[in-house]
């Protein structure tokens, strides 16, 4: 659409485009499109022409100015002549098929515009090769083994050290088996947050309740410090978000 033309044509009927948008049930941003060179569809164009009592060809750049009853051919005029001695239903039936034969002449403004959708930012992190269990714990050996991942570049992302498998289901709904949970190295968790914890080498993802680990799913048990040695009780950080 010529947005020039379909700018001054507004102003002409004391609107603007955007007025003019929402009395026919769009959105601003329909307007913002048709000025970067977008068309509507044919249908809409058509109310368009309606409000602006303007031809579409002349929406469409087709036309330098309005037809007039002085340069109408012999068909345009006689065609407006049928048209006013119609009565209103039979002037409605004909405006219906009029609106379909324009439709099929325009099928290209009816076809979607492709969006390039940006390339999602990525970022590597390191991720051990051992996992955390959200059910009763496995051994996590001597040492550890990690291995470089591509996450979404992610503010969360940004601010992990490392990156954990889970295995076990004990932390739904927040957590499930196989997710990657991205982890802030720390000490300590502070209560009711969620880190990643070593019992006598055991590694579980647990809520901290002070005295005890916490599931989120209700159908596990407590782990209470006291049933433990606490010097083989070890927090390595704060969860802060999933891959």
């Amino acid at each position: 659409m010529d947005y020039a033309v379909f700018d001054k044509l507004c102003k002409e009927k004391n609107t603007t485009p955007t007025a003019l948008a929402l009395k026919l049930g769009l959105s601003k941003g329909n307007t913002s499109s048709w000025k970067k060179g977008g068309n509507p569809s044919a249908d809409v164009l058509i109310k368009i022409a309606d409000e602006l009592d303007c031809t579409i060809d002349l929406l469409l750049g087709r036309l330098k100015k309005r037809p007039s009853s002085d340069n109408l051919s012999d068909d345009e005029q006689k065609l407006i002549n049928i048209y006013k001695g119609l009565s209103p239903m039979n002037k409605g039936r004909l405006k219906e098929r009029a609106e379909m034969l324009a439709e099929m002449e325009m099928p290209v403004l009816n076809e979607p515009v492709a969006v390039e959708e940006p390339e999602e930012k990525r970022l590597k992190i390191n991720c051990s090769t051992y996992q955390v269990s959200a059910g009763a714990g496995f051994e996590l050996g001597e040492g550890d083994e990690w291995y470089e991942i591509e996450v979404p570049d992610t503010s969360k992302a940004r601010k992990a050290d490392f990156a954990l498998h889970i295995k076990g289901n004990s932390m739904e709904p927040i957590y499930f088996d196989g997710d990657i949970v991205l982890v802030k190295e720390q000490p300590s968790v502070d209560l009711g947050q969620i880190g990643i914890f070593s019992i006598e080498g055991n590694g579980f993802i647990k809520k901290f309740g002070g005295d005890r680990l916490i599931s989120l799913n209700a159908e596990y048990d407590d782990i209470e410090f006291s049933d433990y040695d606490e010097e083989r009780i070890r927090c390595f950080g704060k969860v802060i978000g999933r891959v």
